[in-house]
């Protein structure tokens, strides 16, 4: 299955998780959770947005983990509760396409 890229300022078209990537279509680190209608946040020029539910189970995986390891190292609780809530949500996501998986 191909992945569905939008652009800054286009409308979401299901409410859920985005992640925003870059020109060479890699993920920048920005994700966002949006609601079905609003638009897309602004990003640089190329850069663009996918859904969180097309990335792999494993690459999910392997990012929560390092989300975790920078949470060793942050500074601030809300930077150390920020770094896990994401883990947190990236796990869920996995998890659900694990089980969705025959």
């Amino acid at each position: 299955m191909g992945q569905t890229e939008y652009q800054s300022g286009e409308r979401v078209p299901r409410s859920g998780d985005y992640e925003q990537v870059n020109v060479f279509g890699s993920w920048t680190g920005w994700v966002a959770e949006l609601t079905e209608g609003e638009s897309f946040p602004a990003g640089p020029r190329g850069f663009g947005w996918r859904p969180l539910s097309e990335r792999p189970a494993a690459e999910l995986r392997a990012q929560a983990a390092e989300y975790r390891r920078m949470a060793e190292t942050a500074r601030t609780e809300i930077a150390l509760s920020g770094l896990l809530k994401v883990a947190g949500r990236l796990d869920e996501r996995e998890r659900a396409e694990r089980e969705a998986k025959p």
